[in-house]
């Protein structure tokens, strides 16, 4: 335990908690903690699904899987913070005279490296550090936008194999960690290519490899994802480092790898293959990765194919589920709007209904006290008999059903109206019980095609008042036409009907119904 460093012996007193582990057996939390690579929480599962880890002493002892080899990410580049200077100006001077022998000798060395470099090339391949990488900080072509390095990359290769299009492989347009965000996506397997000018295999590599047809068509039936870049640029030599890249042309074959019970899910490198090789060879050892890995690959790929089905099924029946809830809402909102209609001409209805009838009581209020004013005047209902100097008009009226009525009024007294009212109350008036053709058509001209309802209404409301409506005008819904000639006879409540030649003495009228309303009715 003494040998664990800090992050260890936390991770091995937060897992003893956890799991109450015995104190005197600190070695097996340490096995089980190894296994899981010192994932606690990944240890702590294990632990409560299959308990502590004890050796079988009848069986072998069993070498566990290595863990694979994660990808590493590039972390974006963070501007460098400067030491503060000293305060003082004589430890500015001390400072500048200790530092300034150690520059000179730095920049005499890289320059002296650089020589000898160009004057030995195989020097760079004896020591691996080749100058570009010693450099590549303070190289012409400063970090800039991951974009634009990987087409400046695929510029300089097409310049140099003389070939584009779909002749050479497509490379990706964008930054390494895109690329691994990208290939993990679409779990796809990557290839990282890297490249370097100092090297002499690099254009032979390009021409006769990367642009092989068979490498072409290789890449392009895999669907490949192929990031390069060159050494000599910011972000391609960080990820030459990263992935400890000894020997140019490299190429990285990274793919996603699941999560097991010892390691969690990671972009790991499935294979290096660094140096120049023949396109049967490139072939064959990719052919050997994607053989072992793309059928796990494939299981992943048909895993989210079937959540991703799944995810469209539940929201095709979500959406469903919502239109029918739409569609209840809006039927429940239609059966309201047509129960609404249907009160609104119910209470319309009524309404009309119940103007209609209080219409029907002003009217046969009026005909009531018409009816008796005319009884008090008319010689037909009063026993005097007019003196000689009275002038009395003989009046016959044909009815519409054809009968004949002759009654006399005072010619000096009445008017030409109360001709009108008597024809509008003879059913009041003449009150018969029996069907007979007169009262038919009295009562159709009392009420204008109204039942015989209407003198029991008439007679139930006298029984109530026998006086005027208020704020009532009375409409007579007939006409009186004398014959011949012609001549419509207006009604005039001021006219007396000595003044009217057709009326005095005598007169002969006939009755004409309103169609006004019925013509209407029938054009509707």
């Amino acid at each position: 335990m003494d040998s664990l460093d800090p992050a260890h012996v936390e991770s091995l007193q937060q897992f003893v908690t956890i799991t109450s582990w015995p104190e005197n057996d600190i070695e097996g939390a340490i096995q089980m903690l190894s296994v899981c690579q010192w994932n606690v929480e990944l240890a702590i599962t294990r632990f409560y699904d299959e308990g502590p880890l004890r050796p079988n002493p009848h069986e072998p002892a069993r070498t566990p899987t290595p863990p694979p080899v994660v990808a590493p990410r590039i972390a974006s580049p963070t501007p460098r913070t400067l030491a503060p200077r000293p305060s003082s100006f004589l430890a500015s001077i001390i400072t500048s005279v200790v530092f300034f022998p150690l520059s000179v000798v730095s920049k005499v060395a890289h320059s002296a490296y650089y020589l000898f470099t160009m004057l030995f090339p195989f020097l760079p391949r004896l020591t691996g550090v080749y100058p570009a990488n010693l450099g590549a900080a303070r190289s012409e072509r400063r970090s800039v936008n991951p974009r634009d390095t990987a087409a400046r990359f695929i510029r300089d290769f097409e310049e140099e194999v003389g070939s584009s299009g779909e002749s050479r492989l497509s490379f990706f347009e964008g930054g390494y960690t895109q690329a691994l965000d990208l290939a993990k996506k679409e779990l796809r397997f990557l290839v990282v290519l890297l490249q370097s000018d100092e090297h002499d295999d690099t254009t032979k590599f390009n021409k006769e490899v990367l642009c092989a047809p068979e490498v072409v068509q290789y890449f392009q039936e895999h669907q490949i994802l192929v990031w390069a870049g060159n050494v000599r640029e910011s972000e391609a030599y960080q990820v030459s480092n990263a992935l400890s890249c000894t020997k140019y042309p490299f190429l990285a074959i990274i793919a996603y790898t699941p999560a097991t019970a010892s390691h969690p899910s990671a972009m790991s490198i499935h294979a290096r293959l660094q140096g120049f090789m023949s396109p049967p060879a490139l072939i064959a050892n990719l052919n050997t990765v994607i053989t072992r890995h793309g059928p796990v690959l494939d299981r992943i790929r048909n895993e989210r194919n079937e959540q991703q089905q799944a995810r469209e099924i539940r929201a095709q029946q979500d959406s469903a589920y919502e239109a029918s809830l739409a569609a209840d809402r809006e039927r429940e909102r239609a059966r309201a709007e047509r129960e609404r209609a249907e009160q609104e001409r119910i209470a319309e209805q009524e309404r009309v209904e119940r103007e209609k009838l209080e219409a029907e009581q002003r009217i046969a209020q009026y005909k009531l006290w018409r009816a008796s004013q005319l009884k008090q005047t008319m010689l037909e209902f009063t026993d005097q008999q007019p003196s000689t100097t009275e002038k009395v008009a003989r009046i016959s009226i044909r009815l519409p059903s054809g009968d004949r009525v002759v009654t006399r009024f005072l010619a000096e007294s009445q008017t030409v109206e109360d001709i009108y009212a008597f024809v509008d109350c003879y059913d009041i008036l003449h009150p018969k019980p029996s069907s007979s053709a007169a009262s038919t058509s009295a009562r159709s001209l009392a009420s204008s095609g109204s039942s015989t309802s209407l003198s029991s209404m008439a007679t139930s409301t006298a029984a109530a008042t026998n006086s005027k409506p208020e704020n009532y005008t009375h409409r007579y819904k007939f006409n009186l036409v004398s014959p011949m000639p012609r001549f419509l006879v207006p009604v005039d409540a001021d006219k007396l009907i000595k003044d009217e030649k057709s009326l005095f003495p005598n007169g002969n009228l006939i009755v004409e119904e309103e169609v006004e309303e019925e013509e209407e009715s029938v054009g509707a």
